[in-house]
This record gives structure tokens, sequence and C-alpha cells, in this order.
């Protein structure tokens, strides 16, 4: 169990630093847009710790953490890595125009790039569906956010 997380940490790692690594002529960098939340909130009640504003936290079923932009940012990338095995269905919002729309269902984190269409959002919500029975606890370690272009080079 413990190699299975730290594989998982490590594959994140990797992950997020092969994004964010740019060649010369690359003039855009790639930067994860939860970092420029205004605020993160964990069910309603507003957490200004590092660890939520990483995304990070812990809950059980029907929680959900909240990030609120004060300008629109534009993704199509989500990263959510999980520290338990216990999410089973998971749902991503994004806030347009003052309104939440579903824009993801997924089932079973544990580390996970989800691609999305490229959305205009004000906030973006995580929210846990549902949860392993008998297992209802869940720790998200991280959740990010990127709008990854393709290079028409590659």
């Amino acid at each position: 169990m413990k190699v299975t997380r730290i594989t998982s940490l490590v594959l994140a790692l990797i992950c997020i630093i092969s994004l964010c690594s740019c060649s010369e002529e690359d003039t855009e960098r790639v930067e994860d847009i939860i970092t420029f939340a205004d605020t993160v909130s964990i069910n309603g009640e507003a957490v200004d710790t590092v660890e939520a504003r990483m995304g990070a936290f812990e809950g059980s079923q029907g929680d959900y953490i909240e990030f609120k932009f004060s300008e629109a940012q534009t993704f199509n990338t989500v990263f959510i890595n999980e520290k338990t095995t216990s999410i089973r269905q998971f749902n991503i919002y994004a806030e347009v125009d003052g309104q939440y729309m579903l824009i993801y269902t997924g089932k079973n984190v544990l580390n996970i790039e989800i691609p999305v269409e490229e959305t205009t959002a004000t906030a973006i919500k995580f929210e846990v569906v549902n949860t392993e029975i008998g297992n209802d606890a869940f720790t998200i370690i991280g959740i990010s956010a990127y709008n990854i272009q393709e290079n028409e080079g590659e």
C-alpha cells in the first residue's frame, strides 16, 4: 500500500514537471489555475490554508471543495490525486455565467488526469458523490487544473 502511494505521488510529480517544462521556443507557461483562486471553500465554509489552496482536503461522501476566482480562468485538464482509495464516484463543476454546470463525472480517483472540454469559469467545484461501502472517509492530496495547448510543431 505504501509503495502504491509513493508511486502515485512520484507519477503525479512527473506529470506536473513535464507540464511545466517549456522549451526555449515556448512563450506561454502552463500554470495551475487553482493557484489563482481568491477563495477556497470546503462544504461552503471558507478555508485559507496552504493545503486547501493546493486542493487537499479530507471528507466523506457528499463533501466538496470549491475554488472561486475574481477573473474567469480557462482550463481543459484537471489532475486529482487521492491518498485513500475510497472514492467511487465524483463530479467536477464549472461556474459559467453565474451558474454551475457539470463538466465531468468520474469513478475511482487515486491518481487521474482528466481532459475536459476547454472551459472558462469563475469557479471550479469538485464533489465526492459516492465512496466505498464501509469506508466513507477519503483524503485528496491535491487538485490542479491547467489549460494545456498542444504545440503545432509537435
